[in-house]
């Protein structure tokens, strides 16, 4: 009885870190003290500096560190873990002082664990110590800050002008844009715990929180024998069935394109997705369930509507507030429950009829009686066959959007080829943008399908026109500066293997550790090769123009960087003819190359000759 209680206690904390109203998960110290009032192992999440950081303060030579990021990166955790690991006394730190000191063998080491939290002058008094001591190579004082990226420059510049403040000011601004300083005076180091991974934090997270001691009675709870209890159901799948479950890689890959597409995951809301997905559902308070709704759940047959690959998009959630979730704004822009192929839906709605369907239908929906084939969907899917309308109809879309949605995460790789699973998203071309990013990391070349790919839609984009060049970049123009999506003028025709110091390749990225298309004009250095990033966005772009579709949905803003990275292209290519002395003028002659589509769709140029 007593394991059931904590059973109980464990659920009721987890909820706070979900998307609740009252928002304690936003603060490291309100899960301390809820720790302390339910006697609850605190869940020990990924800090990747800490260690570092010890080993450090500990060492013969320390640095002085700030840690910045965004909100919920963790600062204040890092901190803490710091303390306490230097040997410092929890109940001190719990007693919140904003400045901590802590005596270390001959040193003193200041910990701020929110810079926002001290008024100006306090502020003010501390950083101009600060920015003395990190400059004077016999200091026996360090510093350990945290603080948001704008908050710390907003700080450092309302703080007392002095020689030394604008000096480290300056060090802390190169820090924060290039990761790296040029002044060997001062000693002080920074990590942003905003690029930090967040696909390989997501699961270290769930792993802490799947395997938490709290969880230990589930399997004999009343719940169990009653039915399946959709807490226990959906911790099970989110634990996986061994290597080969693609669940966590699946939702890993989301959280990798969502952040290579620009946008951030800081721990807070990987916390917030772990507890979400385990405990969401729409009837219960705050779509969040506690082991007490688990009971009027079952007794009114609507465990499917608990469904964990629904609560990853936040659909136990009220719209509205799904929609001004940060979390769940972001994994619901990859449209998964909303795309679809013909294929996936002709298995979901005829699958039970059809003889040729039968075999996948059996292994890929029978199979799951708790979110797959329920009574719910299976009454829906004959009532939608029998021509049914209004409501009915609507039922059963919804409950065949949340059909794709478990399919996603449940195809086994084995057939996920047979069903274009990206298709189930808007990235049609995530799988392959994967594949590169790999290949890349590992230092290996890129697949040849995938250069192929980007070449054809560059040269799409550059001409206006259907051309199938893949073995050669088409460089175009319209002959003037207006803003013709049709070029005919041919400016240069680009080896994209190499020949004759020409060549077009996808390479590292080695400033923002990513990749893109890279083109190289000339052997040696006089002209530097052109670069493009290529996030997720833009090698979809690419990817629907070399297919010939380009849907509604783009923004115009990939198709501007790309007529950006042409007229790039084009002053390059004018500097190499300067290089070579080559003028298209000659004898009073001016000679154009108009772009040609032979019978296979190759552009080739066909010149014509202008007498002045």
């Amino acid at each position: 009885m007593s394991a059931i209680l904590s059973n109980a206690a464990w659920v009721r904390f987890l909820r706070n870190y979900g998307p609740i109203p009252t928002n304690d998960n936003m603060y490291d110290e309100s899960i301390q003290r809820a720790l302390r009032r339910h006697r609850i192992r605190p869940i020990k999440l990924p800090a990747p500096l800490r260690d570092q950081l010890v080993a450090m303060f500990r060492g013969d030579a320390p640095v002085s560190h700030i840690i910045t990021g965004t909100a919920g990166d963790g600062k204040t955790y890092h901190c803490r873990e710091v303390w306490t690991e230097l040997g410092g006394d929890t109940a001190a730190w719990n007693e919140g002082d904003k400045i901590q000191h802590l005596p270390l063998e001959g040193r003193t080491l200041v910990i701020v664990k929110d810079l926002s939290e001290l008024r100006d002058d306090e502020s003010g008094d501390l950083l101009s110590a600060f920015a003395r001591d990190v400059a004077d190579p016999t200091t026996t004082t360090f510093y350990l800050f945290a603080a948001n990226h704008g908050q710390l420059l907003e700080k450092l510049k309302s703080a007392p002008a002095s020689a030394e403040l604008i000096r480290v000011n300056k060090v802390i601004e190169d820090l924060l844009v290039t990761g790296a300083h040029s002044d060997a005076d001062i000693k002080l180091e920074l990590t942003d715990l905003s690029r930090s991974p967040a696909a390989a934090m997501a699961m270290a997270i769930i792993e802490e929180v799947t395997n938490h001691e709290g969880w230990t009675g589930c399997e004999s709870c009343s719940a169990q024998s009653d039915g399946t209890c959709p807490i226990f159901e959906n911790r099970r799948r989110l634990i996986g069935d061994g290597e080969e479950d693609p669940f966590k890689r699946r939702l890993a890959a989301l959280i990798e394109l969502s952040e290579r597409n620009g946008s951030h995951f800081p721990i807070r809301q990987l916390l917030a997705l772990a507890a979400n997905a385990i405990l969401g559902h729409p009837d219960a308070r705050d779509g969040l369930m506690s082991c007490n709704d688990v009971g009027s759940i079952l007794a009114s047959g609507q465990t499917d509507r608990a469904s964990i690959y629904r609560n990853i998009f936040g659909e136990n959630l009220r719209p509205s507030k799904a929609e001004k979730t940060e979390l769940f704004r972001k994994l619901n822009a990859f449209g998964i429950g909303a795309e679809t192929s013909n294929r996936v839906d002709n298995l979901l709605v005829y699958g039970a009829d059809d003889p040729a369907c039968a075999t996948d239908y059996a292994a890929l929906v029978l199979s799951d009686p708790v979110y797959g084939a329920t009574p719910a969907y299976v009454g829906a899917q004959r009532s939608y066959l029998e021509g049914a309308d209004g409501s009915d109809r609507n039922a059963f879309l919804s409950a065949l959007r949340a059909q794709r949605q478990r399919l996603f995460f449940t195809l086994p790789d084995a057939r996920a080829a047979d069903y274009d699973l990206w298709d189930l998203t808007v990235f049609r071309y995530a799988g392959l943008y994967l594949e590169v990013a790999e290949k890349i990391a590992a230092g290996q070349a890129a697949p040849r399908t995938a250069l192929n790919m980007v070449v054809r839609g560059l040269n799409r984009i550059f001409t206006g026109m259907l051309v199938q060049n893949q073995d050669e970049l088409v460089l175009a123009t319209s002959g003037s500066y207006s803003q013709s999506k049709r070029s005919p003028l041919l400016d240069e025709l680009i080896s994209v293997p190499r020949s004759g110091g020409e060549e077009v390749s996808i390479v590292p990225d080695k400033v923002e550790g990513e990749f893109g298309v890279s083109v190289k004009l000339v052997r040696g250095t006089e002209i530097p090769s052109v670069f493009l990033p290529l996030s997720p966005t833009r090698f979809e772009f690419l990817g629907r123009v070399a297919e010939g579709a380009l849907p509604s949905s783009f923004s115009l803003e990939c198709h501007e960087d790309l007529l950006a990275f042409k007229a790039r292209l084009l002053r390059e290519t004018e500097n190499r003819r300067k290089l070579d002395g080559d003028d298209a003028t000659t004898d009073g002659e001016l000679v154009l190359r108009f772009i040609e589509l032979n019978a296979d769709g190759r552009a080739q140029p066909r010149r014509v000759i202008v007498r002045a």
